[in-house]
């Protein structure tokens, strides 16, 4: 199995705090009968988790396959980031400060919870302006989702795609949260489940 959405990477966000617990993380994922993971930290969060590909950001990365080489973990790993909306995300593409999953034309985009579907939309729509194609992040946790899942049917007729995470229907994040990934799996408005 691939895993889409990870926050692998030590020391980067609230995910991994070193390399130990990095390692812990690819061990559980074999474990799980994954194989292939993207690290994907948050990004464009300004003030708090900015992230934005960077040297660091490729020697962060390149640290960890080094270290799961020598820990002879079959793992694949490769680059993203879970990306947080903002007005100017086309520009931050094209700038090259946004990057895609492992050099796709997928991005992996995340919304403030309580955020409006013409906010999302008008998002979204900047990616596709920049040649990309919106890999929406945990739909079923949006409070606007929450209230009308058929929104996630809007977007998908627009080419994003979707992604729930493995705790929402096994309710990680709540009753609504649970109720709405079900919803979107029984509908099939589910592209992949990730971590």
């Amino acid at each position: 199995m691939i895993d889409l959405h990870t926050h692998i990477l030590p020391e980067l966000d609230d995910g991994s705090q070193d390399m130990e617990d990095s390692l812990e993380m690819c061990a559980l994922a074999l474990e799980g009968g994954v194989d292939t993971i993207v690290a994907t930290p948050h990004s464009n969060q300004l003030g708090r988790f900015e992230n934005f590909h960077s040297e660091q950001l490729e020697q962060r990365f390149s640290l960890l396959k080094q270290a799961i080489a020598e820990e002879q973990l079959p793992i694949q790993l490769f680059l993203g980031m879970e990306i947080f909306a903002s007005d100017d995300l086309e520009e931050k593409i094209r700038d090259g400060m946004l990057i895609s999953l492992n050099h796709s034309r997928y991005y992996l985009i995340e919304f403030p919870f309580d955020a409006l579907p013409w906010q999302i939309g008008e998002e979204l729509e900047q990616i596709f302006a920049a040649g990309g194609i919106p890999l929406i992040a945990h739909p079923e946790r949006y409070f606007c989702v929450q209230e009308q899942p058929a929104l996630v049917y809007q977007w998908l007729q627009l080419g994003c795609l979707t992604q729930i995470n493995k705790g929402s229907p096994l309710g990680r994040f709540g009753r609504h949260a649970a109720h709405t990934a079900e919803f979107l799996l029984a509908n099939r408005l589910v592209t992949c489940v990730a971590s």
